[in-house]
């Protein structure tokens, strides 16, 4: 392969598959990944587009505890935010963990998920952007790291009834700039039909009923961060932010 960088796309992948370059876990991850992207049912149509136009890149991240891997997926991040807007009108970075050596509970995903997003944000080598509140109590906060707002998701193991949110061999984290969202904000048309979409078809896939926190950004009565990594229950809630912002 003639890759440069970390990231890599769909044929890139597919030939290190085809000529046995990926380790087993990282064949594994991406497989079982694009099986579940290839299915029509799956609710998030722009992560099925992504996958399906090769707009999405991929990372691969050993151990969220390990210094040396955060510093990868930092280094990666910043890589695929200097390219995104070269990749597609829509695009996604899908970051994959491998898998731990015993099985791991839902607090272990939610401290993985999180050490990662205070990482990046302890080490961001841009200002906060401007425009965006620094306090995670403000609708109108999201993640942000080298000046760009940022939509995360997290999926994980313990998700077997929200089966959207469900994979089977470890954390996954996948990050869309907020630049390639804002013309279907929650406040257009076009928003507001796409939202009733995925939600009809989170009703059909998923054999939970959408979690309460589950918004669109802005919205005054949740909070953007609490969709990242859901909680298992919708009677559960995540109630105070799980790290303490750089002033």
């Amino acid at each position: 392969m003639n890759r440069t960088g970390l990231l890599f796309d769909q044929p890139e992948l597919e030939d290190a598959i085809a000529t046995d370059e990926l380790l087993d876990w990282k064949e594994k991850r991406y497989l079982e990944f694009r099986e579940t992207m290839r299915n029509s049912r799956y609710p998030c149509y722009f992560a099925v587009n992504a996958e399906r136009d090769d707009s999405a890149r991929y990372l691969f991240a050993e151990n969220a505890r390990d210094r040396d891997t955060l510093l990868k997926i930092r280094e990666g991040l910043q890589q695929y935010l200097q390219r995104y807007r070269s990749i597609a009108e829509r695009t996604t970075l899908v970051i994959f963990f491998g898998p731990a050596a015993e099985e791991r509970s839902e607090r272990d995903y939610h401290e993985q998920f999180w050490r990662v997003l205070e990482f990046l944000h302890r080490r961001d080598p841009e200002p906060w952007p401007a425009d965006i509140p620094t306090e995670p109590d403000d609708p109108e906060w999201e993640f942000c790291f080298a000046g760009e707002p940022m939509f995360v998701v997290g999926r994980a193991p313990f998700y077997t009834d929200r089966r959207s949110r469900y994979t089977p061999y470890g954390l996954e984290i996948t990050i869309q700039p907020r630049e390639t969202l804002d013309d279907i904000r929650g406040d257009t048309v076009e928003g507001q039909r796409i939202r009733s979409v995925i939600e009809g078809r989170l009703d059909e896939y998923d054999d939970v009923a959408p979690h309460p926190s589950i918004s669109d950004y802005g919205d005054p009565h949740t909070r953007e961060w609490k969709q990242y990594l859901l909680p298992t229950s919708n009677e559960e809630r995540l109630n105070e932010f799980p790290f303490e912002m750089n002033p």
